[in-house]
């Protein structure tokens, strides 16, 4: 008895109906290599010769081939080339070898730029401040001279002063009654 084998498709994406052995997309490539390919060849063999001719339809049957046959990752050829031309001409880099040393010797490096880095920034913030401090001083100053007010701030200050050592110097009972003679 003859053995039947199913082909089960993981995905239905995946099935392609085949004729002769191609699918469609591979039909259409082998039809355009066979049209341009025999054309080519005959019009150009004895133009430039038969080296020279071999040579471009070579070319143009592998990048006709390479487009309608071959798949990579299950991407066909328009899908994949423009991740090849990202990856091999826009974000190539190359590779330099580096022993652990010397690669412990540039992490130390920047880490020391970063550190000296933060600590630049620290100062600037620092002395961003003691400049907004002197300036916020000097207009004290200047307002304190023209409105007369140092004498006044003195003495109110000198006030307050007094009030705290004396209220300091009472005891618990007296500031409890102190504070309820003042909230009537």
């Amino acid at each position: 008895m003859e053995e039947l084998e199913i082909t089960v498709f993981d995905e239905i994406k995946d099935y392609k109906e085949k004729i002769y052995f191609f699918n469609f997309r591979q039909w259409i490539f082998a039809i355009l290599i066979v049209g341009l390919v025999v054309p080519t060849y005959l019009l150009l063999k004895d133009r430039i010769g038969e080296e020279i001719t071999s040579y471009i339809v070579i070319a143009i049957a592998g990048v006709l081939g390479f487009i309608g046959f071959v798949k990579i990752h299950e991407l066909p050829a328009e899908k994949i080339l423009p991740f090849w031309a990202r990856h091999y001409f826009l974000f190539s880099k190359p590779i330099h070898y580096m022993t652990d040393t010397e690669f412990e010797k540039l992490h130390q490096k920047k880490v020391k730029n970063k550190v000296s880095k933060v600590n630049l920034k620290k100062n600037k913030l620092e002395i961003k401040e003691l400049k907004k401090k002197q300036k916020q001083e000097k207009l004290l100053e200047k307002a304190k001279k023209k409105y007369n007010v140092k004498e006044e701030l003195k003495i109110v200050n000198n006030k307050e002063d007094e009030l705290t050592k004396k209220l300091s110097n009472l005891s618990q009972e007296q500031q409890d009654a102190l504070l309820k003679l003042l909230e009537r």
